[in-house]
């Protein structure tokens, strides 16, 4: 597994792939997609355009034996908490009627991240517990959250089951646009108006391209080719999505603190292939839900390879050598202590 002392001698991302980290510690701009198949992405030879991504994995690190937990809510656990799911009861997705989350004597990585000096801001998907305020980002070491709470929404309201899931900082946003869209557009703000003086840690978590399949007019023509309405909705989705990690990318270069910023950007899970893994959004009239795994067996919801190894992409300017292929397993929880190392955190209290 994954360790800082690895990463550290550039062994976690691929022999010699880091150099040398150096006194500051680097901004963190973790990005993770919602359900996204381990093909649907260029350089995997997907049919789908990400330019964007494309272009992180090309100058940086392309990990291909990356796991993840096989549904959404343990794989944020995981990353948050450096431990297995199982450890403390979250091995499924947390649906919308239960009133249980991440508990609340986990030490998380915003926490450790704010003591040692960074801006610590989630901007999208919680999916850690909603029913009760002490399970919200804002009191689990970020500073500010912008976006859902639950697992999925409808785009373009905010809903799920007709009930609003949309906060600025604990408080219900009733606003309009595509939420694709609005996350980047806070993303870039945020850049923008940051002090780089302050390490910053953005887990910029889109709830794209999970059910259901929904797309802005202008991005489905991009796919009139795709003969099938959700796999069409699928791909403007993911291309949606990349456009605005173009636009955070480029936020970070405008701002100077491309140089200074590990990104990182993986799925959460593989692409779900089994309708009794979509969530809550009825799938049942489609011949096939939409993502593509490759050649990795099933999806989302199970162990198989196609539901937990997922895309993934680390990229850090002048630190990661631009190409490298990593061909080695590292799970989501090996992020945790890794992060922690880089950023000159502590472990201390973590279980």
């Amino acid at each position: 597994m994954a360790s800082v002392a690895a990463i550290a001698a550039g062994v976690a991302f691929g022999a010699g792939a880091i150099g040398a980290v150096g006194s500051r510690p680097p901004n963190i701009v973790f990005i993770i997609s919602d359900d996204q198949g381990w093909k649907d992405v260029g350089f995997h030879g997907s049919d789908i355009r990400t330019p964007n991504i494309d272009a992180l994995a090309a100058t940086g690190a392309r990990l291909e034996q990356f796991y993840a937990q096989p549904m959404c809510s343990p794989t944020r656990a995981a990353l948050m908490t450096g431990r297995y799911p199982f450890r403390y009861g979250l091995q499924i997705a947390i649906p919308s009627a239960h009133e249980y989350g991440l508990p609340a004597d986990e030490r998380l990585l915003p926490q450790a991240l704010k003591e040692a000096g960074y801006q610590t801001v989630l901007i999208g998907k919680w999916h850690l517990g909603h029913a009760d305020r002490k399970y919200w980002p804002t009191n689990r070491g970020f500073d500010h959250h912008y976006g859902p709470l639950l697992g999925e929404i409808d785009y373009f309201t905010h809903e799920q089951h007709g009930v609003l899931d949309w906060f600025r900082d604990g408080e219900p946003v009733k606003e309009p646009g595509y939420s694709t869209t609005l996350l980047g557009d806070a993303a870039v703000k945020l850049i923008e108006g940051h002090d780089p003086e302050t390490p910053l840690f953005l887990d910029l978590a889109f709830n794209a391209p999970h059910a259901p399949f929904q797309a802005p007019a202008a991005d489905l023509d991009r796919y009139k080719d795709i003969p099938d309405a959700a796999r069409r909705a699928y791909a403007a989705q993911v291309t949606a999505m990349d456009e605005e990690i173009g636009r955070v990318v480029k936020a970070l270069d405008d701002k100077g603190m491309r140089d200074d910023t590990l990104i990182f950007f993986q799925s959460d899970n593989g692409g779900t292939r089994n309708p009794m893994f979509s969530g809550e959004v009825d799938v049942s009239s489609l011949k096939s839900l939409p993502p593509d795994n490759g050649p990795y067996r099933e999806g989302k919801g199970t162990v198989y390879e196609g539901g937990t190894r997922v895309v993934a992409v680390a990229n850090w300017r002048g630190h990661i050598k631009p190409g490298t292929v990593v061909d080695e397993m590292i799970h989501e929880v090996d992020l945790y202590p890794t992060l922690i190392g880089l950023a000159g955190a502590s472990a201390a209290g973590a279980k």
